[in-house]
């Protein structure tokens, strides 16, 4: 009986250490997971800015391009 009570304790003891096992490793599934999550959020927010900065160029390039233009009609006018 007491044999009986020490392996149902073992199995018990087992079964604690492999839940606890993949307890942890599901936390720091979860915590790559935060960190991926962060790093796209970063990425992203850069991606917008580059966005933004490279419409703002475009828009002075056509200025500039507008501007040319109208440069040579004007001394192809003289």
């Amino acid at each position: 009986m007491v044999a009986v009570i020490i392996v149902l304790s073992l199995l018990l003891l087992l079964g604690w250490a492999i839940l606890y096992h993949h307890f942890r490793a599901l936390r720091i599934a979860n915590i790559n997971l935060v960190k991926q999550a962060q790093k796209e959020a970063s990425l992203q927010y850069q991606l917008r800015e580059a966005r933004e900065k490279y419409c703002k160029l475009e828009e002075k390039l056509r200025k500039i391009q507008y501007e040319l233009h109208n440069e040579k009609r004007t001394e192809n006018h003289l």
